[in-house]
C-alpha cells in the first residue's frame, strides 16, 4: 500500500461507477482487501520454535491473533467506506440531474408530437384532394389509352393490310412477289416464319378476292395456292433432313414455322409417317415370323397346352416386340419434345396410336387367332399372358411420361396408353364368345382329359349306374325305410338286433362322417400278427384244400390282383384343382367385374368334374364290386380292396372343401349372395358323396354277413356229435374259413379306414357275426366231445375278434365261449355255470336252447337233475 490512510489505487479503480467493483461480489471484494494485510512471516515466526508436537491447529491460531494488528484493516475499510460514500453522493447528483433531463425531453417530445398531428391532417386533406383530382383525371385519360392502343392496333393492321395487299398485287400483276421469296430463301428462321405468316394471309385474303367475275382473282389464288404448297414441301424436306442429321435446332425452328402456318398438321404426319420405326423392312419381316410362331417353336406350344404348367406364359417374339417398340416411345418422347415443344404432348400422343394399329395390334390378332387353332388352353393362355404383359408395358410408360414431365395436367397420355390398352383387348374380354365361352370349354376338356383314362378302365362297371340308381331310390325313401327293405333271403334271416346296428352305423356315416381319419394311409405297415395267420387257421385237410381259403393268401395278394383300384388319386385331383385356380386367377384378373359370376361358373364345372365325374364314378366301381361278389363261390373271399375308393374320396372331400373355404370363398366377400350359393352346391355335394358312401358301406356289410351265413350253412351236423377223439386237435371247416375271413377283413380294413370308423365298421360285423353264431349253434346237437370242438371253432373266432380291440366285440364273444361251456360240463354244475359270469346277463331262453342241444340231455339223470329248472 502506498499509505495508512489512502486506499490503494487498484481498489480505487474499482470503485468507479464505470467498472463497479471490476464483477467481484461484495464477500470476495472483502477478501481482497484483507489479503494485503496478513503477516505470514510473522506467523511463521511465531510458531517455528514450538515443539513438533504442540503445533497443532488450536496454537497457531492463537499465535496468529495474538500477532494480528487491526489498525490497518480500520483503515482500509475506513477509506473504502469513504470512497464508496462519495461515489454515492456522486450517483445521487447524476441521477437527479438526469431526472430533469428526461421530464424537459418529454415535454419538448409532447409539443412535437400535437405538432406533426396537425401537419399530418392537413397533409391527408392535401392527399385526399389530390387522389381526386388524379381519378378524375384517370377517368379522362383510360379511354384515351384504349382509343390509343386501339389505334396502335388499327396502325399495325393498317401497315400489314397495306403489306398483304402489296404482296397479293405481286402476286396479282407478276404471279409471284420478290419479298415473299427473299424472307423465304433468308438463313434467319424469323424471317422465314414472317413468310409463312404472309402465305397464310395471302391464302385467307385470296379465298375471299375470288370471284368469277374477275376471272384473274381464280388465277391468283391458285398461283397462291401453289406457292403455299411448295414453301411448306421444302420446309417438310428441311425438317426430314435435319431429323436425320439430328440438327435439333433446325427442327425446333421449323417446327415453330410450321405451326403458326397450318397448326404444324402436316410436319407432325410427315415425322410420324416417315419414321423409320414404319418403314423399316426388317420390320416388315418380324410380322412374319408371327404366322409361324407355332411351328417354329414346338416347346413354347407345348408349354401352351401343358395341364400342369400354370405360370403366366408370353409369348418371346410379342415380349421383345413391346421391348422394342417401349425403347422406340421413350427414345423418340425425348426428340418430340425437344422438337415441337407444346405440341410435343400431342404428337406422342399421335405416335403411340399409331404403334398400336400398325405395330401391336395386327400381330396380337395373329397370335390369338393361331392359338385358338391348337386348343382352347392355348388361346387363354396367351390371352392372359398379352393381357399381363401389356399390363406392364402400359405402366412403364405411364411412369417414364411422369418423370419426364412430358404428360400435361390433363394426363393426356396416361389417358391415351389405357384406352389403347383396354381398346386392344374389349373386343375379346367383354364378348362372352370370346374369353369366358373359351374358358369354360378350356376347363371342362382339361377335367375330361384326366379323369377319361380312369373312366375308360371301368367303362363296363359304370355302364348301368347301379350307385346312382340306388341313391335315387334312397333320396325318396327314409333312411330307416331303407334300413329294412328287403334285402333277398339271405338277409331276411338277419334278426332285429343286426338290422338296428346297421341303421345305427348308417346314421353314423351320414352325420359323423370322419374325414381327419377315414383316410388311406399310405405309410401304414401291418403289424405281423396279421402277415402271418394264426394256427387255428392253418388246416390242411388232404383232397380238400379246394374247399378252403388259401392259408397263404392275404391283403398284400388282393392289392396286387387286376381288379385292384387304379388311376383314382388325390393327385390327379390335386392337378384338377391346380387348373381350376388358374381358371379363377386368368377370370379375377381378365374381367374384375364379372368375376363372381364367372367364378360360380367355375365351380359348377370343378364339382361337375371331381365329383359326378370321377369321384362319382369311382365309388360306382366300389359299389359294382361289392354288388358282384359271388357269395357261394367256397374257394373266395370278400375282396374289401374296393374300400380305397371310399378313403381316396373322403381325402378328395376334404379337399375340396378346404380349397373352397381357403382360396374361392374370400374372393367373394362383396358377393353374399354368390358366396351362399357356392356353400350351399358345396354342401350338397359333400352331402350326396357321403350318401353313396354310406350305401356302399351298407352293401358291404350285408355281403359278409351273408358270406358268414353261407359258410356257416355248410356246418355239418355230425361235427359236432364225433364217434372218437380223432378231430379234438381240428377247427371245423366252417370255422377255418371264416376265422380267415375275419382277418382278410381286419387287414384289407384297417388299410382303409381309421379310428372310430374302421370301430364302428368292425363292430356292425363282428356283431352280424355273433348273432349268426349264436343262431348257429343251438340248432345242432353236440355231444361231450363235440363241445370240446365248439368250444375249439369259438376260440378261434374269439382270438381273430380280440385282435380287432373292440371291446364290446370281445365281450359278446366271452359271452359265447362261455355258452359253448353248457355242452362240457356236468349236469350238476350247469345251474350254477348259468349264474355266474356273462351267462348271468344271457336270457333263459337261449340257455334252454343250448341245454336242449346236448346229447344226454333226454337221459333220465339229467331231466330230473336239470330239466325241470329251465321249464
Amino acid at each position: 500500500m502506498n499509505s495508512l490512510y489512502e486506499l490503494d489505487p487498484k481498489w480505487k479503480k474499482l470503485l468507479k461507477t464505470d467498472n463497479f467493483l471490476g464483477g467481484l461480489t461484495v464477500n470476495e471484494f472483502v477478501q481482497e482487501l484483507s489479503k494485503d494485510h496478513r503477516n505470514d512471516v510473522l506467523i511463521d515466526a511465531n510458531t517455528k520454535n514450538l515443539p513438533t508436537n504442540e503445533k497443532d491447529q488450536d496454537a497457531i491460531r492463537e499465535a496468529i491473533w495474538k500477532q494480528l494488528d487491526p489498525k490497518p484493516y480500520i483503515r482500509t475499510f475506513e477509506s473504502t467506506l469513504k470512497e464508496l460514500k462519495n461515489l454515492n453522493e456522486e450517483t445521487l447528483n447524476k441521477r437527479q440531474y438526469f431526472s430533469e433531463q428526461v421530464a424537459t425531453q418529454e415535454v419538448i417530445h409532447s409539443e412535437n408530437v400535437i405538432k406533426l398531428s396537425k401537419d399530418l391532417h392537413t397533409t391527408l386533406l392535401t392527399f385526399d384532394k389530390l387522389d381526386d383530382r388524379l381519378t378524375n383525371v384517370t377517368q379522362v385519360v383510360s379511354p384515351l389509352g384504349d382509343k390509343l392502343e386501339t389505334a396502335i392496333k388499327k396502325k399495325q393492321n393498317y401497315i400489314q393490310s397495306v403489306e398483304l395487299i402489296r404482296r397479293y398485287n405481286d402476286f396479282y400483276s407478276m404471279g409471284k412477289s420478290d419479298i415473299v421469296e427473299q424472307l423465304r430463301l433468308s438463313e434467319n428462321w424469323k424471317l422465314n416464319l414472317k413468310s409463312v405468316k404472309l402465305m397464310k394471309n395471302l391464302l385467307i385474303l385470296s379465298s375471299k378476292l375470288e370471284t368469277s367475275s374477275i376471272p384473274k382473282t381464280i388465277n391468283t389464288k391458285l398461283v397462291i395456292e401453289k406457292y403455299s404448297e411448295m414453301m411448306e414441301n421444302e420446309l417438310l424436306e428441311n425438317f426430314n433432313s435435319a431429323y436425320r442429321e439430328n440438327n435439333f435446332t433446325k427442327l425446333n425452328e421449323i417446327a415453330i414455322i410450321l405451326n403458326n402456318f397450318n397448326g404444324g398438321v402436316n410436319v407432325i404426319q410427315s415425322f410420324i409417317n416417315q419414321h423409320d420405326y414404319f418403314i423399316d423392312t426388317k420390320q416388315i419381316d418380324l410380322e412374319n415370323e408371327f404366322e409361324n410362331v407355332f411351328i417354329k417353336n414346338v416347346k413354347f406350344k407345348e408349354q401352351l397346352i401343358d395341364f400342369e404348367n400354370h405360370s403366366v406364359i408370353i409369348e418371346t417374339s410379342m415380349q421383345n416386340l413391346i421391348n422394342d417398340v417401349e425403347t422406340v416411345i421413350k427414345n423418340e418422347s425425348k426428340i418430340v419434345k425437344r422438337v415441337f415443344e407444346e405440341k410435343a404432348t400431342h404428337v406422342i400422343q399421335l405416335f403411340i396410336q399409331r404403334v398400336f394399329a400398325q405395330k401391336i395390334e395386327p400381330r396380337f390378332e395373329v397370335l390369338l387367332r393361331n392359338s385358338l387353332s391348337i386348343s382352347n388352353l392355348a388361346y387363354v393362355r396367351i390371352l392372359h399372358g398379352l393381357f399381363t404383359l401389356f399390363g406392364k408395358f402400359t405402366k412403364s410408360l405411364i411412369d417414364y411420361f411422369q418423370l419426364l414431365e412430358i404428360d400435361d395436367s390433363n394426363q393426356i397420355l396416361s389417358t391415351t396408353l389405357e384406352q389403347c390398352f383396354a381398346d386392344l383387348f374389349s373386343h375379346y374380354l367383354y364378348d362372352r364368345s370370346k374369353y369366358f365361352g373359351i374358358e369354360k370349354r378350356s376347363l371342362e376338356a382339361i377335367l375330361v382329359d384326366m379323369t377319361s383314362k380312369f373312366t375308360v378302365n371301368y367303362d363296363k362297371e359304370i355302364n348301368k349306374r347301379v350307385l346312382l340308381d340306388k341313391y335315387k331310390e334312397k333320396l325318396s325313401t327314409n333312411v330307416d325305410a331303407f334300413m329294412h327293405s328287403p334285402r333277398g333271403n339271405t338277409h331276411s334271416r338277419q334278426d332285429s338286433t343286426s338290422r338296428s346296428k346297421l341303421s345305427q352305423f348308417n346314421s353314423f356315416l351320414k352325420t359323423h362322417l370322419d374325414k381327419d381319419h377315414l383316410s388311406l394311409n399310405r405309410t401304414n405297415t401291418l403289424s405281423d400278427s396279421f402277415n402271418n395267420s394264426s394256427s387255428s387257421t392253418q388246416y390242411d385237410v388232404a383232397n380238400n384244400s379246394s374247399s378252403l381259403v388259401n392259408s397263404s393268401f392275404t391283403a398284400s395278394d388282393i392289392d396286387n390282383s387286376p381288379n385292384s383300384p387304379a388311376n383314382y388319386s388325390l393327385n390327379d385331383v390335386d392337378s384338377m384343382l391346380k387348373c381350376v385356380v388358374e381358371s379363377t386367377a386368368r377370370v379375377m384378373e381378365l374381367i374384375p367385374n364379372k368375376a363372381h359370376l364367372y367364378i360360380l361358373e367355375i365351380l359348377k364345372i370343378m364339382f361337375l368334374g371331381i365329383v359326378d365325374s370321377y369321384m362319382e364314378i369311382a365309388l360306382e366301381v366300389a359299389y359294382w364290386k361289392i354288388c358282384k361278389v359271388d357269395i357261394n363261390k367256397t374257394a373266395g373271399v370278400v375282396n374289401l380292396n374296393f374300400l380305397k375308393f371310399i378313403s381316396m374320396s373322403t381325402e378328395i372331400l376334404d379337399l375340396l372343401s378346404i380349397s373352397i373355404k381357403s382360396i374361392f370363398l374370400p374372393l367373394l366377400n362383396n358377393s353374399p349372395e354368390i358366396k351362399a350359393q357356392i356353400i350351399e352346391m358345396t354342401n350338397s355335394q359333400i352331402q350326396k358323396m357321403e350318401i353313396l358312401i354310406n350305401i356302399i358301406l351298407q352293401e358291404t356289410i350285408t355281403v359278409i354277413s351273408t358270406k358268414f351265413s353261407a359258410i356257416l350253412c355248410k356246418q355239418k351236423k355230425k361235427d359236432f356229435v364225433p364217434k372218437s377223439q380223432e378231430l379234438l386237435d381240428q377247427d371245423t371247416l366252417p370255422a377255418i374259413e371264416i376265422v380267415n375271413i375275419l382277418n382278410l377283413i381286419f387287414e384289407q380294413s384297417s388299410k382303409f379306414l381309421k379310428g372310430k370308423n374302421l370301430q364302428t365298421f368292425l363292430t356292425l360285423i363282428g356283431e352280424e357275426l355273433y348273432g349268426l353264431l349264436l343262431s348257429h349253434y343251438s340248432h345242432f346237437q353236440v355231444n361231450s366231445i363235440g363241445g370240446v370242438v365248439v368250444t375249439k371253432d369259438i376260440i378261434g373266432y374269439q382270438t381273430a375278434i380280440e385282435d380287432w380291440g373292440v371291446a364290446s366285440l370281445i365281450d359278446k364273444f366271452a359271452t359265447l365261449r362261455e355258452l359253448a361251456n353248457l355242452f362240457t360240463v356236468q349236469p350238476e354244475l350247469l345251474e350254477s355255470l348259468t349264474k355266474e359270469g356273462h351267462l348271468a346277463d344271457i336270457g333263459r331262453d337261449i340257455i334252454q336252447s343250448y341245454i336242449s342241444n346236448r346229447e344226454d340231455f333226454n337221459h333220465d339223470n339229467f331231466i330230473n337233475s336239470v330239466k325241470l329248472n329251465f321249464r
